[in-house]
Order: structure tokens, then C-alpha cells, then sequence
């Protein structure tokens, strides 16, 4: 029979006898498929696995311990500007965090790696002894029986054969028989399902802590990846270097004008000292002071600059490093994703060894000493069966293993990704939709990682953020879950089909009314434990659906939300009006500072002692008419705005109302710097509730496609379920018509997601 007539022909309208024959081929057939030895297959030889995606991990390892994992190697690393921390979640402890928990997590790798590989070899070996114990039990049955002793001592139960005194220490290699032992048949089947039980603790206790590797590094160590990308890409700084550029501009300006204002007020103090009289020599003084005043305002605007050049300098450096550090940081999760697709594929191979060798332990379990010979030496073949593909799957494991080892010491060969082999679901059970799980689970996680990076910058509703984070695992959690029990009841399924079929074909054959009644016994047995294993999967997967099906409403957020909103076009149009106020002020002010100016430039000392500003004393000034306007023009708008001018405006009012002008102008910036803060504050807000609406409307999507699942399970248990029928033949038909469908629904559900 063809691999392709298999899959494709071989389900539709098959009878009963071809649904036996389909249980036996298939677990067979699905490896072969896996491991890429199908007719046309281009998947190196591997269980859903393939050397690049070893490779994928022996790269992911090494750029994991590649990583800087004190506080002094990361902040060498950042190599941030003097005083400068990078912002919220992105200060060198933060990103220590982040690496730390990678190179931990990157470091369990290689250990676990090994003992893969160790057990793999292991596996194989034992495999090989155990496949030689089944040929010889065999033998012994056929030589008991032809010998007669079976008769002659009225053996009719596995308890009596086991008494028999028999020489087989050449029958099982490997088992040496302790001193003092007698040779029997029972000494030998402790032993071997000793071997076994001890090889099942081993690839259990790989299979656990290999799960708990795909997990952390699905749920923890990407997303701490791509949490700092996200709080990179979304760092304030850039902005606050424009802000801070603004700032120096205006304050270079500002400096020039009191440098014409010192010149000014120094002339006009020498001026008066030139008077040689008393009242000259007090305006002297006068002038004095208040040239020393400018040039100490004029100081501190110096130092300011030099000060707020070297924060430019110093952010300007610190967002270099963050565009180096997030480049890194982008590679890093191409690696990390790369690796993740490897753990998952690798977990399903690692699976499926293990559930073979579960096969092996549970036909073990049901051997007990009451069971007829001819039902024990069945159950013992089922005890053997499992170990000629867990022979033949840890070979192709360790040679996968050594192959990219052997590629990646040549610095990576190329070799083709794997692709999961599947086959084609019948009508009856509806197709789960993958496709949109896959996405939905996917934009969760995005969502997740742009609200924590909002809930790291904003510190704002943290619990609601929590809620979240723990239903975004929840759906994780969910995803492995499914697959895991549909890989579960396609092995019971698959199992006990074939079992099913041994007791069907031993019922024809059988002549003996009570043999007859054992069997049927066995097959009742054996419909029942299928429903209960069945069941209890559809428990798990119902149980991890509703860790997800808590829904969230939205109506407080969205108030809140349009709180912000007003919040927002309230302070806009506040920055509207502030801005207006702010360029009359600087209207007003250039009017004076020109002035000021052109005072300065055109002998302003020419005024004599009066220095009370008329007409007659600016034309007296040879001032242009231009000139005259514009300094008569801010005369008359500081006489409005004086008030009590006595003898007039004077060049030093002049100088003074510029700096309250200046005063007035610096409250305004800082009110406009308040209402912007509060547009940013509003508007990350309600990025952060969107965040949040995104996730619970992606969750009503999974919940919605998830749910399919629980149907398909519950429908298989009510289409198998004794009470529908008279009698256990009619069941066990309906159980093999049901099974292969139910199997062709869960096979693409039981490989991973991607």
C-alpha cells in the first residue's frame, strides 16, 4: 500500500477490517511522515525536526552566554551619555535583567541537550535487548506449548506458567540471573518491566524540564526581549533633545541681548563719571550697579548654557546607543523566534518517544497473573510493539542531533525547515480555524508587550495591566494545552484501535464459550478506559478555556478614555491661547530690544545727565527716521505700560522692562510645557486602554475559535457512549467509524502552531 492511498483513499468508506488494518499503519506511517522519508518528502531525516533548527539552538546558546551579565559589562555596553539612564525600563539594571534571564535561560540548553542525547543512545539500546525479549517469548510459549507441559500441568494462567522452572537464560540477553535465583519466567518479566519503567522516569524527567525550556523562553525570555525594543522605540528622548535644542536657541539669543545691554549700561556709567560733578558721579554709581546686574544675569545664562550643551551632548550620545542597543536587541529575538520554532518541534518529537514508551508501560499494567496465556502473550506484544519505532526514532534523533553539530562546527550549512505532515479532516468534525488562533495568540502578545511598555513608562492602572498579562499567558498556556491532549488521545486512540482489532480477530478465531466471554470482557474494558481518557483530555482543554473566558468590560476604561480625550483637546487649545500670548509677548519684546539696540549702537551717552527719552533727544541722536519711529514706538508702549513715568522713559526702563518681558515670556513656556505634558500624558494614556481594549477583543476571537475544540471532543464521547447502544459489538463499530474522524480532526491540532 502507497503512503499517498494511505492517507488520501484508504479512510473513505472504509470498513471495519480496513479501520484495524488503518490503526496499525498509521502511528507508523505518521512517523515516517515526521521524520521526512514519505514519498517526496524534503525534510531532513529528523522527527519534525530538522539540523538548521538545531543549529537554530546551538546560535541561540551562544548568543545568549555572549551576552554581558554584570552591572559594570552592561553599562560599558550601553555606553550612555554622562547622567543619563535611558529612560523608564531602559536604565543598565533594567537591561541586566533582560540579559540575565536570557544567559540563564540560553545556558540550560546545552546540559539538557545532552542528556537528549545520552538518552536517545540509551533508548535505542535497550530497544534493540527488548525487541529480542519479544522474538523469545515467543519462542518460549510455542516450546511450552509443543512440549506439552501446558497439559500436563494444567496451565491455563499467566500466575501458573510463572511457576514453571525453565531454562532461559539464553533467551534474554542482558538479564543476568542473581545468585541463589531460580529460573523462571516471572523473574525475567520484573526485570524487563523494571528496564522499562526506568527508561519512562528518564524521558519523563527530559520531557519535563525540556517543556519548561519552551516555555520560559516563549513566555519569558522573548517577551522581556521585545518589552525593551518596544520602550526603545517609544523612549521620549529624541523629543526631549529637540526640547532642549529649543532651549539652548533661545537661550544664545537671550545672551546676546545682554551683552548689548552690558555694553550699553557700561558706556552710559563712564559717561556720567566723565561729568566730574556729584550728580554725575551717582549716576555713575547707579549705572554701575546696574551694568554689574546685567553681567550676572548675563553669567548665569552662561553657565546654564554650557550646562544644558553638555545634557545635549550627553542625551545625544545615550539615543546612539539605544539605536546600537536596539539593532542588538532586533537580532536577538530573530534568534530567540528561530530557537522557539526548534524547542517546539523538538518538544513534539521528545512527546511522542514518550508516549510510545507510555504505550509500552501501560501494557504492562494491564498484565496480571489472572490473564489467560493466549490474552498475556497479546499484552506482551504490546508491550514490545512501541520499541521497534522508539528504536528507529531515537536513531533518527541521534542522527540529527550529530548532523548539525557536525554543521554547525562548519559555520552553518544550509538545510530545508521542517514542515509538519498532516492529512485531510472529514466533514464531521469542523475544522478548527489554526490559521486565526495562531494570529489572534500572536496580536495578544504584541498588544501585551505595547501595554507594558506604556504601564513601565506611565506607571499607571498596574493591576489592570496584570489582569492581562496573566490572560495573555492564559491563552499560552491554553495553546499548549490543546495540543498537547489532542496528541495525548490520538496515541490512546491510535492504541487501543489496535488492540481493539487483536481482541476482534481473536473473537473469530475463538472456539471456547468462557475464552470468548474473557475477551469481550477485555474489549468492554477497553471502550471504557478509551471514553474515560478521552473525557478526562476534553476536561483539560475545557478547564483551559475558561482560564480565558472571563470577559472584561470595557465601559469604565472607555470613560475613562473620554476623560483623556477631553483632557487632551482641552490642554491642546490651552496651548493655542498660551502660544498667542507668548509670541505677542516676544512681539513686544523685540520692539524693545531693538530698540535697545539701536540706542546702543548710535551714542546713547549723547543724552547727557537727562537721560529721560523724548523726541528731541532720539532725532538729537542722528537717528534715521526708521529708527526714530521704531524706538519712539516702543517708548510709547512702555509709557502704557509703565503707568507713572515721571520724567519720562529712560534707557535703563527700557532694559528692565525687556527682562519682565523676558520673565513673562519664561511662565509662559513653562505653561505651555504643563499643557503639552498633559496632550502626552492624555494621549499615552489612552494608547495604553487601547492596548488593553486590543487584547480583550483578540481574546473573544481565540475564545470564539478555541471553543470548536470542546464541541469535537464532546461529540466524540456522545457518538462512543455505552448508553447509546444494546450491546458492545454495535459499539465497538461505531467506535472505529468515530475514531478515524476524530483522529483526522485532532492530527493538525496535535503539531505546533505555526
Amino acid at each position: 500500500m502507497s503512503n499517498g492511498f494511505l492517507w488520501a483513499d484508504a479512510l473513505e468508506n472504509a470498513t471495519p477490517e480496513e479501520v484495524v488494518r488503518f490503526a496499525v499503519e498509521a502511528p507508523k506511517l505518521f512517523t515516517v511522515g515526521s521524520v521526512g522519508a514519505l514519498d517526496g518528502a524534503t525534510r531532513d531525516s529528523g522527527l519534525l525536526l530538522t539540523k538548521k533548527q538545531i543549529i537554530d539552538l546551538r546560535k541561540y546558546e551562544a548568543a545568549g552566554l555572549a551576552l554581558p551579565y554584570t552591572l559594570d559589562d552592561v553599562t560599558d555596553y550601553l555606553r550612555f551619555g554622562a547622567g543619563q539612564n535611558g529612560g523608564p525600563g531602559l536604565n543598565p539594571q533594567d537591561f541586566l535583567t533582560t540579559f540575565l534571564n536570557t544567559r540563564n535561560h540560553a545556558r540550560r540548553w546545552s546540559p539538557l541537550r545532552e542528556r537528549i542525547m545520552m538518552t536517545g543512545r540509551g533508548l535505542k539500546d535497550f530497544a534493540g535487548s527488548i525487541l529480542t525479549y519479544g522474538v523469545s517469548m515467543k519462542e518460549v510459549y510455542s516450546e511450552v506449548k509443543a512440549s506439552g507441559l501446558l497439559e500436563k500441568h494444567n496451565i491455563k494462567t499467566l500466575e501458573q506458567l510463572k511457576q514453571l522452572e525453565l531454562e532461559l537464560g539464553d533467551k534474554f540477553p542482558g538479564i543476568e540471573l542473581e545468585e541463589d535465583t531460580i529460573s523462571t519466567l516471572d523473574y525475567y518479566l520484573r526485570r524487563i518491566f523494571e528496564k522499562i519503567d526506568g527508561n519512562l522516569k528518564t524521558v519523563e524527567g527530559i520531557k519535563k524540564d525540556l517543556d519548561l525550556f519552551g516555555y520560559d523562553l516563549r513566555e519569558h525570555v522573548l517577551p522581556g526581549i521585545k518589552l525593551r525594543v518596544g520602550l526603545i522605540e517609544n523612549n521620549s528622548l529624541a523629543e526631549e533633545i529637540k526640547q532642549l535644542k529649543a532651549v539652548i536657541d533661545e537661550r544664545a539669543k537671550e545672551i546676546d541681548i545682554k551683552n548689548t545691554e552690558y555694553k550699553a549700561a557700561v558706556q552710559e556709567a563712564l559717561k556720567a563719571a566723565a561729568g566730574m560733578n556729584i550728580v554725575g558721579l551717582a549716576m555713575a554709581i547707579y549705572m554701575g550697579v546696574e551694568a554689574e546686574n546685567i553681567r550676572a544675569r548675563r553669567n548665569e545664562l552662561y553657565e546654564q548654557q554650557e550646562k544644558d550643551i553638555q545634557i545635549l551632548t550627553n542625551k545625544n550620545q545615550t539615543l546612539g546607543s539605544l539605536a546600537r542597543v536596539k539593532h542588538d536587541l532586533q537580532s536577538l529575538i530573530v534568534v530567540a523566534v528561530d530557537a522557539d520554532v526548534a524547542t517546539q518541534n523538538l518538544m513534539h518529537v521528545w512527546s511522542v518517544l514518550h508516549l510510545c514508551i507510555k504505550n509500552s508501560t501501560g501494557a504492562v499494567g494491564r498484565i496480571n497473573d489472572a490473564l489467560s496465556l493466549r490474552i498475556f502473550m497479546t499484552e506482551f506484544e504490546e508491550v514490545v510493539g512501541p520499541w521497534e519505532q522508539i528504536k528507529s526514532d531515537s536513531d533518527k534523533l541521534i542522527e540529527v542531533f550529530k548532523a548539525a553539530d557536525e554543521e554547525y562546527e562548519r559555520n552553518y550549512g544550509k538545510t530545508s525547515r521542517a514542515m509538519a505532515f498532516t492529512v485531510s479532516l472529514q466533514d464531521t468534525y469542523p475544522a478548527l480555524d489554526l490559521a486565526t488562533l495562531r494570529v489572534s495568540h500572536a496580536q495578544m502578545s504584541e498588544h501585551r508587550t505595547q501595554a507594558e511598555v506604556w504601564r513601565v513608562k506611565l506607571n499607571y492602572l498596574p493591576d489592570l495591566f496584570d489582569r492581562f498579562n496573566r490572560l495573555v499567558h492564559g491563552v499560552g498556556q491554553g495553546a499548549m494545552g490543546l495540543q498537547a491532549a489532542a496528541l495525548e488521545s490520538i496515541n490512546a486512540l491510535q492504541v487501543n484501535l489496535r488492540r481493539l482489532g487483536s481482541f476482534e480477530k481473536m473473537l473469530e478465531e475463538e472456539n471456547d464459550a468462557q475464552e470468548i466471554e474473557a475477551i469481550k470482557a477485555e474489549r468492554q474494558l477497553l471502550l471504557n478506559l478509551v471514553a474515560d481518557t478521552i473525557g478526562l483530555q476534553g476536561t483539560q482543554v475545557r478547564k483551559c478555556l475558561n482560564e480565558i473566558s472571563d470577559a472584561f468590560d470595557p465601559r469604565l476604561t472607555l470613560g475613562y478614555i473620554t476623560d483623556f480625550e477631553r483632557d487632551e483637546a482641552q490642554a491642546k487649545a490651552e496651548v493655542v491661547v498660551l502660544k498667542g500670548e507668548w509670541v505677542a509677548l516676544k512681539e513686544e519684546r523685540k520692539g524693545v530690544i531693538d530698540a535697545i539696540d539701536i540706542l546702543e549702537k548710535n551714542g546713547i551717552e549723547q543724552l547727557g545727565k537727562d537721560i529721560g527719552l523724548t523726541i528731541d533727544k532720539v532725532v538729537a541722536l542722528g537717528l534715521a527716521p526708521p529708527q526714530v519711529a521704531l524706538v519712539m514706538f516702543a517708548i510709547e508702549q512702555l509709557k502704557k505700560t509703565i503707568g507713572d513715568i515721571g520724567k519720562g522713559i529712560r534707557f535703563l526702563d527700557m532694559v528692565r522692562e525687556s527682562d519682565q518681558l523676558q520673565e513673562k515670556i519664561a511662565t509662559l513656556d513653562k505653561e505651555i510645557d504643563l499643557q503639552d505634558g498633559v496632550v502626552s500624558a492624555s494621549a499615552e494614556k489612552i494608547k495604553y486602554l487601547q492596548a488593553i481594549h486590543s487584547i480583550e477583543e483578540q481574546r473573544k476571537v481565540y475564545v470564539k475559535n478555541y471553543s470548536p475544540a470542546i464541541s469535537a471532543f464532546e461529540q466524540y464521547l456522545a457518538a462512543t457512549d455505552k448508553d447509546s447502544f444494546t450491546d458492545d459489538d454495535l459499539r465497538s463499530t461505531a467506535f472505529k467509524e468515530q475514531t478515524k474522524l476524530f483522529i483526522a480532526f485532532l492530527n493538525p491540532v496535535s503539531v505546533p502552531n505555526r
